[in-house]
């Protein structure tokens, strides 16, 4: 039943209820005594003060002056100086909370404002005044005015997915600091610039143009330019219209070509030492200068004028002579000292001499027609004509020159010291008579130098002389000087112990040596043979033996123009040694 008017005091003077819940018009006003809360259109408010409604509360509100003297945390109010909804927070300040789309500092420099312009979908944070990150729903994308990481690493949270940084129009990635790049780096692009004052890599291996898909007619060339400022820009380059390496001095060119690179002229190379497997010219036709080569090692062959034309010359300089040695490519002829041969080798610019090969009868090479040497054993001028025999040179004209050495015996000197003027080459071209009768040499008697030394010695008042002139003595023209085969072993078979060109020579004069070592027996014999271009004949005589038979048969046979002196032994294995004189056809 309702109360009508009461006048005078009904409830204390701070409306206490002792437990009991008091409710003003059911649910406009609610107090939850037993909970200390306060609802507002609820009868059951669920916090201390518990508002349900659908319209909305108003807060104090004043300007920035009229802000409580006496704030406290947790006061709200309108500031409508700055249009905004402010808090005191921190027992310090008053802080800017929601306004409109904004949340603002104090000053409303630093911000977070959800769209500038309707239905944009853009959401700014402003920092003193700039704005520092935009999210933009269009793009998926936050852009950053700059990023202070703590933790140092950013991280794509996309299963497989990439990070991509893009500067607005033509601005750039910048990295102010090192960087490292722990996987494989790729760069898109149609310039790549590094701009450090060392560059180090790690791998061996470089490759350029590694998409090029040319095949035979591709045409770009390939290499390193060296920018040197106002001077003129050098490379190194792969000559893909030649085919060549080459050095180059490419003035137009900074190494931003996709193609056939302009060569201006050829660059200067120079190296220690330079190891080719085949050097397909050293000077091109760009070259102003001859190259200077100080050493030019090949373990292969070395080729010079090998083109289409080959008239090309060669000269080499010495100190003295600018044409030590010249090619006249053109002539077909070689120069010494000359800078116009006219022979295919011309030595008429020479005044002193040339040296031929030296060497003893041992050292003498495989005979070939046209060699020639110089004996020092014989002491002379040798060479070979009919492709197998060496012959001493002779004088045309000349005449042999014999000298006669004599001393007379004692019946006990059996060393002559001082026979001879001068040393006979070989004890071989001496000839030793003993009250004239011929003694063999190296077993009746032996030379050394200027000594004659008999095996025994000459009776008493025995003559005794030699004649000597064998070792260097010129024939008649058409003739050979005296000449010797090296030792030849020789058996039963028949064996060639000398022979001849027929086509150079008619006939032959032949002093022959037998030795059978195995069983100490010696053998000394003169021979004549001559041939009439079928057949050959010999004749052997002034045989002398140290046993009691022959050591050899001596035979001589004409083949394929060649004449053959053959022995074939008549006991065990003979060595023979031919000396011979030649007479031309």
């Amino acid at each position: 039943m309702a109360i009508g008017r009461i006048t005078g005091q009904m409830l204390s003077a701070n409306l206490a209820r002792s437990g009991t819940d008091l409710a003003f018009e059911t649910n406009l006003l609610a107090l939850d005594v037993t909970n200390s809360r306060v609802g507002i259109g609820t009868a059951s408010p669920g916090t201390t003060l518990h508002i349900s409604a659908t319209d909305a509360i108003t807060i104090p509100s004043g300007t920035t002056g009229q802000r409580p003297g006496s704030a406290a945390n947790g006061q709200v109010r309108y500031n409508s100086t700055l249009g905004t909804i402010e808090g005191y927070v921190g027992g310090a300040t008053w802080a800017n909370m929601a306004s409109g789309d904004t949340v603002k500092d104090a000053d409303s420099d630093t911000k977070i404002q959800v769209e500038e312009s309707s239905d944009e979908d853009k959401i700014r944070f402003d920092i003193a005044g700039t704005e520092k990150i935009l999210i933009d729903a269009t793009e998926t994308a936050i852009g950053v005015t700059k990023i202070n990481h703590a933790a140092s690493t950013i991280t794509g949270t996309a299963t497989n997915g990439n990070i991509t940084i893009t500067p607005n129009g033509n601005g750039i990635v910048a990295v102010s600091s090192a960087l490292t790049v722990s996987g494989n780096l790729t760069v898109n692009g149609t310039t790549t610039t590094i701009d450090s004052t060392t560059l180090t890599i790690e791998d061996p291996l470089i490759q350029l143009a590694k998409n090029n898909s040319g095949g035979d007619a591709n045409t770009f060339d390939q290499g390193l330019f060296f920018n040197r400022g106002s001077l003129a820009n050098v490379s190194f380059l792969w000559d893909e219209s030649t085919d060549h390496f080459v050095c180059a001095v490419t003035s137009g060119e900074d190494g931003t070509t996709a193609g056939n690179v302009t060569i201006d002229s050829y660059a200067d190379f120079r190296a220690k030492n330079i190891t080719a497997t085949d050097i397909d010219g050293i000077l091109g036709s760009n070259t102003a200068a001859a190259a200077t080569v100080t050493t030019l090692s090949a373990t292969g062959a070395v080729t010079f004028n090998e083109a289409s034309a080959n008239d090309v010359d060669i000269r080499m300089e010495s100190a003295a002579n600018s044409h030590q040695f010249f090619l006249d490519g053109s002539a077909d002829a070689i120069g010494i000292n000359t800078s116009s041969p006219v022979y295919e080798l011309d030595m008429s610019g020479s005044t002193d001499a040339f040296r031929l090969p030296v060497g003893t009868t041992s050292n003498r090479p495989t005979g070939a027609t046209g060699i020639i040497r110089f004996n020092s054993q014989t002491g002379q001028y040798e060479g070979c004509q009919d492709g197998s025999t060496f012959a001493n040179f002779a004088i045309a004209g000349s005449a042999p020159t014999f000298t006669k050495e004599t001393a007379t015996g004692d019946g006990s000197s059996t060393a002559f010291s001082g026979f001879f003027g001068s040393a006979p080459e070989n004890v071989n071209n001496v000839f030793v008579y003993i009250d004239n009768v011929f003694q063999e040499p190296t077993e009746n008697y032996t030379v050394s130098g200027t000594t004659l030394t008999f095996t025994s010695a000459p009776h008493s008042a025995a003559r005794i002389f030699a004649i000597t002139g064998a070792d260097n003595t010129a024939l008649a023209t058409g003739g050979v000087a005296r000449s010797e085969t090296s030792s030849v072993n020789f058996t039963s078979s028949a064996t060639t112990i000398m022979s001849f060109n027929g086509a150079s020579y008619r006939s032959a004069e032949l002093y022959i040596q037998l030795t059978d070592a195995a069983n100490t027996e010696y053998a000394a014999m003169k021979g004549v043979v001559v041939h009439n271009g079928t057949t050959a004949f010999i004749t052997v005589s002034s045989i002398t033996n140290t046993g009691s038979s022959d050591l050899a048969a001596i035979t001589a046979e004409y083949d394929s123009g060649t004449v053959n002196v053959q022995a074939v032994s008549t006991g065990g294995v003979t060595a023979a040694k031919v000396q011979y004189s030649l007479a031309a056809v």
